[in-house]
């Protein structure tokens, strides 16, 4: 009899253990990429200007003189100058020196600078003018589980980069792709949402296949907004109660049936 006992509640213990034990799929990053295997990245996307977005541009020339027409500076807070910042507004104009409006909204830096540059030299304002364009509100905003906030950036990221600010951010515990907090997450569903030219474009990403490095979304945007989807565990536990109670209800009923199917085995087996 006592051999019996023992090995009831060794099946029953390996039925519980199996049963709240998650898997690879579940939780790794990047589960199935092989690293035996090169694949072709997509090119890193330059970002487009949009409405509401702040620029630094700075206008250099072999005579300074002629560049600081267009250098506005102002006193900053801390003491000495800065440069101002042109909003881009409603229309996807800005308000520049000598030039009055200039149409910015869609354009790339890149782009934006060789617009002004030409724009400078027909007005014959300073022939030779080397203009930079630079977004300076570059920022995501994460909401829902763990690592909520505003994350800045200085230039182009990546998720990834994203998740590991987030991590940082929270001390290495609490980010949405790492250990600790990020084990209350759906890593395999999380929602970017995204406005293009006035409309929102939204998707659901996964984090832990191969995919994402070759989705749209994998290259953050300005002011693009991800919603991190709790996952089932964190869902349950929201309410503490019923989760101790159903979590002793499911032990119970997983060892009373395991108990049941070896003592019937048992049964047949001496009958």
């Amino acid at each position: 009899m006592n051999i019996l006992k023992r090995k009831i509640w060794l099946v029953a213990a390996l039925m519980m253990l199996a049963t709240s034990c998650g898997t690879v799929e579940e939780y790794v990053l990047l589960n199935d990429l092989d690293v035996d295997t090169y694949y072709k990245m997509q090119p890193m996307q330059e970002l487009h200007i949009k409405r509401g977005d702040r620029l630094r541009i700075v206008v250099t020339h072999k005579l300074p003189m002629l560049a600081e027409m267009f250098n506005n500076k102002i006193n900053s807070v801390e003491g000495g100058e800065s440069l101002t910042e042109y909003f881009v507004n409603e229309g996807g104009y800005i308000n520049f020196p000598l030039l009055d409006t200039v149409k910015v909204e869609g354009l790339t830096c890149s782009e934006a600078e060789q617009l002004l540059t030409k724009k400078i030299a027909d007005a014959g304002l300073a022939y030779g003018a080397t203009v930079s364009v630079k977004i300076t509100n570059f920022k995501v905003t994460v909401i829902g589980e763990g690592a909520t906030g505003i994350y800045e950036f200085d230039d182009r990221a990546t998720i990834f980069d994203l998740i590991a600010k987030a991590n940082i951010a929270q001390g290495g515990s609490g980010g949405f792709g790492g250990a600790g907090g990020g084990i209350g997450i759906r890593r395999d569903k999380i929602l970017i949402m995204r406005e293009v030219n006035g409309v929102l474009n939204s998707d659901y990403v996964s984090l832990l296949t191969k995919d994402i490095l070759f989705s749209p979304y994998y290259y953050l945007q300005q002011n693009d907004v991800i919603y991190v989807w709790p996952s089932q565990t964190t869902i349950r536990s929201s309410n503490r109660i019923v989760d101790f109670w159903l979590s002793r209800l499911s032990i119970v009923t997983t060892a009373v049936s395991v108990v049941t199917l070896v003592v019937a085995l048992f049964s047949k087996k001496s009958n």
